[in-house]
């Protein structure tokens, strides 16, 4: 209870003092070095982490940051009182002089943790069945006989254990499950035409800029009832298969990332379906923001070719911009401008070719 009412207490007059735009005289080297440690560690799961402080200069060494936005974190720091400046450089954190050690925090070494927050591997932000929330308007110029549709996606990746891995890296297990569905605002009842479901168990390794997984997923696709009978010359397929792929990320600078990867469908229905599948793209984020950090502009191109559709390129093109706050971590709102051009990624529709261009919103919590 005391110590709740001491971090409260002391919570309480860092506010008081950033509202009163002074710096108190207990902001030493050393409380900036523990609340920057902090920050890294809670609002960010930097766990590898050493941080250093002269007369308010703030120096943080790490080897895995690379999966976390350096403006932002930089953002973050200098928000505590008494810094008046943030440098962050990849480096080993046993370098640091004996001598700097009053001035110097540094965050344990990973270790074993259940339910440990964020995940290894960075989402895939314009793959079309990537779990995430989300929802946006397409209009459709090619495929499946519609117009405007409303998409909406519910889905999360949650890491369930972590620990340290060779390399001198991370490894962890976790779980996906996400809904896609979409609806066809041009019918009287906004029709439900189709709904892919997935769920799916991955284990997922990072090193520095290096990360990837391996994952096991299932996928069961249906047919919205209404659009059904309101469409008696469509026949229902209960596409369903399961698929064992594997994906891997390289961050080459910090505003690019790419990746890529491919898989195998253990088992399947229709029994013709084809098994091979591959995957691969490009991130784009500006290291720039606006509106005082809460603006980034991001641009992201996902590719897709598999065997069940004679190997044709799906191409998934997405920018806009990036809603962010550097005291919530790598929580992220982002509005995003799309473009879809390829076999349709909707259930039993995937012999179809679809295309259309939208706007939506996408939540990554």
């Amino acid at each position: 209870m005391g110590a709740t009412i001491g971090v409260a207490s002391f919570l309480c007059a860092v506010v008081l003092c950033a509202l009163c735009g002074t710096v108190p005289a207990w902001a030493s080297d050393e409380f900036i070095a523990g609340y920057a440690s902090a920050i890294l560690q809670h609002e960010f799961n930097v766990t590898d982490a050493a941080v250093e402080v002269h007369d308010g200069s703030v120096l943080v060494t790490t080897k895995t940051l690379t999966n976390i936005d350096r403006g932002k974190v930089v953002a973050a720091i200098k928000q505590v009182p008494g810094v008046t400046q943030v440098e962050i450089r990849p480096a080993d954190p046993s370098t640091i002089s004996p001598e700097d050690q009053a001035s110097h925090a540094s965050i344990p070494e990973p270790g074993a943790k259940w339910l440990p927050r964020g995940t290894l591997f960075a989402p895939i932000h314009a793959d079309p069945r990537w779990p995430q929330f989300g929802a946006s308007y397409r209009q459709f110029t090619q495929g499946l006989n519609l117009a405007g549709v409303f998409a909406a996606n519910f889905g999360e990746t949650f890491a369930i254990y972590r620990n340290k891995a060779f390399m001198d890296g991370e490894w962890e297990f976790g779980v996906q499950a996400g809904v896609f569905s979409i609806f066809d605002v041009s019918a009287q009842s906004i029709d439900l035409v189709n709904a892919d479901y997935r769920v799916g168990f991955l284990s997922s390794y990072r090193n520095g800029p290096f990360s990837g997984f391996i994952r096991l997923q299932h996928q069961s696709s249906h047919l919205g009832d209404e659009f059904l009978l309101n469409n008696p010359g469509i026949t229902r397929v209960n596409l369903s298969y399961e698929e064992l792929d594997v994906k891997l990320s390289y961050q080459v600078f910090q505003w690019l990332r790419v990746y890529g990867g491919g898989g195998f469908i253990v088992h399947r229905f229709p029994e013709d379906l084809g098994r091979g599948t591959s995957q691969w793209g490009a991130e784009l984020v500006s290291t720039r923001t606006f509106l005082g950090g809460r603006l980034r502009p991001v641009a992201y191109a996902d590719f897709q070719c598999n065997e069940r559709t004679g190997w044709q390129v799906g191409h998934s093109i997405m920018a806009g911009v990036q809603f962010e706050n550097a005291r919530i971590g790598d929580r992220q709102i982002q509005l995003l401008g799309e473009y879809y051009s390829g076999p349709s990624p909707d259930g039993q529709f995937y012999l179809q070719r679809a295309a259309w261009y939208g706007i939506g919103i996408h939540l990554y919590f």
